[in-house]
């Protein structure tokens, strides 16, 4: 229960308290006060009969003595009247009966005592008689009923408007506290760069600095963190003349790329006029000219998405390139070839511009090896270089399916209720836990099921991945209840995040399948996060209110800052097994990244494990879980059926 609630609990006891003991003192008072008043005038009117009654008693007129008694009792607080005389030949006794108009509860709750008075009748030297008189509590309870009625509805209006005034009042000043409250959640959920602004409360005065100096200390702290890990995995990856990556990061990030269900290309550049330019301006000449080529290649972006580009030698680049089909990666390429000549023209002015750059590009196939693309790709330079060609494209195998079949395929899939089918891999922590079991779509093609690798790169292609996800989240949706894992995450396309239909269709789907999302993880990629960082930050939030987790894949391929991780806050992060085997790379990079994750209590997740000796070795510098050949992949639908 939260504090307000509790202080406005606490002042609704004590108002009722308060209340009753003001409504049974007022009433108990009243009736005491009743009680004496009826007292004293039965004792008058016993006091005025006696008198009245003996001139009739005398005379023996019991007729005239009872008419008596009735004319003045009449209306007053007397239930019951008895005369006894020796002059009277009978007692003269009766009842008066009045209703109360008081409930019968009422009256049991609050008796009034009833008293009788007697007085004899004065004759002389002798008494002539006793009269004696029993008040009657009915008109006394009528009174207070009428009473408590009017106190108790000044007190119920009392209480309601004190109420009402005590709710604004602590309201208004629990706001700072309700502030503190909210920005110590957002330390643990959001960035926490921007200070609390001051508090009137003086008591909360020191608690609102304390939190602001907290959260900076923090941020310093991550970014700190996060720059010093930058600088670690710059210095094992990074080439220090063009800042591009090195051998050791193309080597890891076309490992991670053929490991995954992608399209693409991978290109090998040749610019030899660096060796002249080095001969002619000295090192400080090729240096400049190094960089130039690097930013060039760092700006270039094919159909709106980045490459990746690495130096490998004196004059050697390796790239990798998106999906694209053919037209558009050879237009790329001179486009590029042309780029890099113009910085590599030493004559300017000259009617025919040198020639230096030349290009090798191999499209990736099903099952090719990173050793074997490179060959490809070297051979298919060297034979540019002998035709005179500034761009060379190696011939695919011929196995691979046309890429308008494989669109006909995906679409019939997609329109079936049948056409999708899941694996799903667990997710193991160290304790042995399951984090979740990812899932892993295949695609249904009469009897044939196909694996992602070989229809994602042409989903990819025909940029139809946002139909996919929700296609994807429907099955979900359908099979949820019989499946029996605890939690199943899914990796969402960049397609969901390119324009905001899409986007805004993802988070009203969410809405609408709250018990999906208490069991569903969402991923995205590294690129996906750093290119629309605020829709993935609007979709963990959605997410985690619905009893979802978010989590980023392909963690730490980029060469930059993770200065994101403090704003998106993702519950997990999962790297590549490649990044952790290589011999080039410091156990301290593999600390740090692990320590940068965990500042943002994110769990660091290691992928493609394939051993319990990789798995022993990942652990080992603080990764909290492991996900690969260890823990294979099963069927969801056959283990829903065991």
């Amino acid at each position: 229960m939260s504090l307000s609630r509790r202080l406005f609990t606490l002042m609704l006891l004590l108002l009722l308290v308060f209340s009753f003991g003001i409504f049974f003192i007022q009433v108990n008072n009243t009736r005491d006060a009743l009680a004496e008043r009826q007292r004293v005038e039965l004792s008058n009117l016993a006091q005025s009969l006696s008198l009245a009654l003996v001139p009739h008693v005398e005379l023996g007129d019991a007729a005239s003595a009872e008419a008596l008694i009735r004319a003045t009792l009449d209306g007053g607080y007397v239930r019951d009247v008895r005369l006894e005389s020796v002059a009277i030949p009978a007692p003269i006794a009766f009842d008066i009966e009045r209703e109360s108009l008081a409930p019968e509860w009422f009256r049991e709750m609050i008796p009034i005592q009833v008293e009788t008075v007697s007085r004899e009748l004065p004759g002389g030297w002798a008494s002539l008689g006793t009269i004696s008189l029993t008040g009657e509590p009915a008109q006394g309870h009528d009174q207070l009923w009428a009473l408590a009625k009017r106190l108790g509805l000044w007190l119920l209006l009392g209480g309601l408007f004190c109420l009402l005034i005590a709710s604004v009042v602590m309201r208004r000043l629990l706001r700072p506290l309700d502030r503190l409250s909210n920005r110590l959640n957002e330390m643990e959920t959001q960035r926490f760069d921007a200070p609390l602004e001051e508090t009137s409360v003086a008591e909360l005065k020191g608690i609102t600095s304390a939190v602001n100096r907290l959260g900076q200390r923090l941020q310093t702290q991550f970014e700190a963190q996060a720059a010093q890990l930058a600088r670690l995995q710059r210095q094992a990856e990074q080439d220090s003349v063009s800042g591009l990556g090195n051998r050791g990061y193309l080597n890891r990030a076309v490992d991670e790329w053929l490991s995954e269900p992608l399209g693409g290309s991978f290109v090998l550049l040749r610019a030899a006029h660096i060796e002249e330019v080095y001969h002619e301006q000295g090192y400080k000449g090729r240096d400049a000219l190094i960089r130039g080529i690097a930013q060039t290649l760092e700006q270039c972006e094919l159909e709106g998405e980045p490459i990746v580009a690495a130096r490998l030698g004196n004059y050697d680049f390796g790239l990798l390139l998106p999906e694209v089909d053919e037209a558009t990666l050879r237009t790329f390429l001179g486009e590029l070839a042309g780029d890099i000549d113009s910085l590599l023209d030493a004559n300017p002015l000259a009617e025919t511009p040198y020639i230096s750059c030349a290009i090798g590009a191999v499209r990736r196939e099903p099952g090719m090896l990173r050793t074997q693309m490179y060959t490809i790709a070297d051979a298919t330079l060297l034979q540019a270089i002998e035709e005179g060609s500034e761009v060379g494209l190696a011939p695919e195998g011929g196995q691979a399916r046309p890429r308008g079949e494989w669109r006909d395929v995906i679409e019939t899939a997609l329109d079936a209720d049948n056409g999708l089918d899941f694996v799903a891999q667990p997710v193991l922590l160290n304790d042995g836990t399951e984090l979740h079991r990812e899932l892993f779509a295949r695609l249904r093609e009469g009897d044939e099921l196909h694996r992602a690798g070989d229809f994602l790169p042409v989903i990819r292609h025909f940029r139809i991945g946002a139909r996919f996800d929700l296609r994807a989240l429907e099955w979900l949706a359908m099979h949820i209840d019989r499946i029996q894992a605890p939690r199943l995450a899914l990796n969402l396309t960049r397609e969901t995040f390119d324009d905001e239909a899409s986007f805004v269709g993802l988070l009203n789907w969410l809405s609408a399948h709250p018990s999906v999302c208490q069991r569903l993880d969402i991923e995205v990629s590294e690129s996906i996060a750093l290119r629309y960082q605020e829709r993935v930050k609007t979709l963990f939030r959605r997410a985690r209110r619905l009893g979802a987790r978010g989590g980023i894949d392909r963690f730490a391929r980029e060469l930059k800052e993770l200065k994101y991780l403090s704003a998106l806050r993702p519950d997990y992060v999962k790297i590549d097994q490649a990044f952790f085997k290589r011999e080039d790379v410091d156990t301290e990079l593999l600390q740090s990244l692990c320590m940068t994750a965990h500042q943002v209590e994110s769990k660091v997740i290691v992928t493609r494990v394939e051993s319990t000796a990789d798995q022993a070795r990942v652990m080992s510098v603080g990764a909290d879980g492991y996900q690969g050949y260890v823990s294979p992949a099963v069927d969801v639908m056959e283990r829903n059926t065991r």
